[in-house]
């Protein structure tokens, strides 16, 4: 943690291994709202925080800049600061980050390009786990679960619903269920995933805003949210 000579700002500087792995974070930690760090010293509240995240084989770092709105003494004469993150951010690096990852996605040959995403989705069944949308494209959804196993909902040729919050208003992405497996992650022996296809005829207005989220455009202050529905319930709330 660094305080920068020419004004009261603290800076942070992470480096991240691949453009993915920063957007990822990106939008881990922004879409959160909020963010909290254990520190050796303590700040007053206001203070300036600029998070500097570094991709490599992109020039330009992402700067994300928050605000210290929380200071809790810890003991060992620690404290958890409380950042909230700003609005905005550098549109030219989170730009040249984005075009970075849709060449690599090119040189794939995959026929739409996949943004990753790291946000928590809701569902309306009682007693259902946590989902999580990590990657989307123009063509449909990549989802995580977080359980042992695939609820039994979670089916190839399930009717499927994204709904997103954006800055206009919700985005609702009806799709199906396209495919279900299990991956194996650092942090957890197995975690369930599935894929989502989206309709192909989307109304224009929703791939306008899709096209949007894809450049993480439109997003509202965190904390972002989503809700999945599937079967039924997916129906009844496709428009």
């Amino acid at each position: 943690m660094q305080i920068s000579p020419h004004d009261s700002s603290v800076r942070l500087k992470v480096t991240y291994k691949t453009p993915e792995a920063l957007i990822d974070e990106y939008t881990r930690s922004v879409g959160q709202g909020s963010v909290t760090l254990e520190t050796r010293r303590s700040l007053t509240r206001g203070t300036r925080f600029v998070f500097e995240m570094q991709a490599e084989g992109v020039e330009q770092p992402v700067e994300v800049v928050g605000e210290v709105v929380h200071v809790t003494p810890r003991p060992g004469g620690r404290y958890h600061l409380t950042v909230k993150y700003a609005t905005g951010v550098d549109r030219a690096a989170l730009d040249a980050v984005l075009q970075r990852i849709f060449a690599q996605e090119h040189e794939k040959m995959r026929r739409y390009p996949r943004i990753p995403l790291n946000v928590r989705a809701i569902e309306a069944t009682p007693f259902s786990p946590a989902f999580y949308v990590r990657d989307i494209s123009r063509g449909g959804v990549g989802m995580e679960v977080d359980a042992p196993a695939l609820p039994a909902m979670v089916k190839v040729g399930t009717p499927f619903l994204l709904e997103m919050e954006l800055a206009p208003g919700p985005l609702l992405l009806p799709g199906e269920v396209m495919w279900t497996s299990t991956a194996f992650r650092a942090h957890s022996p197995v975690t369930p995933i599935f894929g989502v296809g989206f309709r192909r005829e989307l109304p224009a207005d929703t791939a306008e805003r899709l096209e949007a989220l894809l450049a993480l455009d439109a997003l509202p202050p965190g904390p972002w949210w989503a809700r999945v529905s599937f079967a039924q319930e997916a129906l009844v709330r496709i428009p």
